[in-house]
């Protein structure tokens, strides 16, 4: 049986590709050497540009957000959820951080974190939050980063967008000693907390001791606690209160 011989193609294929390396490593090597012999001035004068440039188009860019931030709850009041999330898609792209005006009513999360009374042995450390409208995800935001503290109990306020809402999900990603748990979720809205005595189904709780139940997160009062199994994360979804 004769040696089978490759298409004539594939021959030629076979000679650039040793061509091809070399170029490569010129290309490599030479692009070394322009970042290498980059003056300082350059870099110093490009960063000076470019903070002006800043300067000059954030205002513009916060002017725009505003606007939107209008159009978005005049959507999300509507019950139009895809355009209202189509709006904040947008403002999220421009990385412009809008603030909330003193004394203002905004959409937000709280979430208290917990120390198993005050022992100092059991907390989060970061969770994921979900926005659900009948059944659907319309928001989320993963790994916030909660605070906490041995001694005493402390909270963080998530900011989230207006928008018709019926269920929130908190799910915990990081522990405190491999001992996780949350103390209360409170959604904000209108400044009324909509999760305030809302049902709640939980991934689980330690020793399915009832103290440490789900109904602990939206009964109003911090001081008790959620408390997940040893070494599990876990997440908690939320029905929130209609009408408010």
């Amino acid at each position: 049986m004769g040696e089978l011989n490759p298409p004539s193609h594939m021959r030629n294929i076979s000679r650039l590709i040793p061509c091809l390396m070399t170029v490569c490593l010129v290309c490599e090597h030479s692009g070394a050497q322009t970042a290498l012999a980059e003056p300082a001035e350059l870099t110093k004068t490009r960063a000076v540009y470019q903070q002006q440039i800043k300067m000059a188009t954030d205002p513009i860019k916060q002017k725009y957000v505003e606007y939107l931030e209008g159009l978005k709850k005049t959507y999300g009041a509507k019950g139009f959820l895809d355009a209202a999330l189509a709006i904040q898609t947008e403002i999220d792209s421009l990385g412009i951080v809008t603030a909330t005006p003193i004394g203002a009513k905004s959409d937000k999360i709280i979430i208290w974190n917990q120390n198993n009374g005050g022992k100092g042995d059991r907390g989060s450390k970061k969770v994921n939050v979900m926005l659900f409208a009948g059944g659907r995800e319309v928001w989320s935001k993963k790994g916030i980063r909660l605070q906490w503290d041995a001694d005493k109990q402390v909270q963080d306020e998530i900011l989230v967008p207006a928008l018709h809402v019926d269920k929130i999900r908190v799910e915990v990603t990081e522990l405190v000693n491999d001992k996780g748990g949350l103390a209360e979720v409170e959604y904000i809205k209108g400044g009324k907390n909509a999760a305030l005595g809302g049902a709640v189904v939980v991934s689980g709780y330690w020793e399915t001791n009832p103290k440490h139940a789900a109904a602990t997160l939206t009964d109003g009062l911090p001081e008790t606690f959620w408390l997940l199994n040893d070494k599990q994360e876990g997440w908690a979804e939320i029905t929130l209160k209609a009408g408010q």
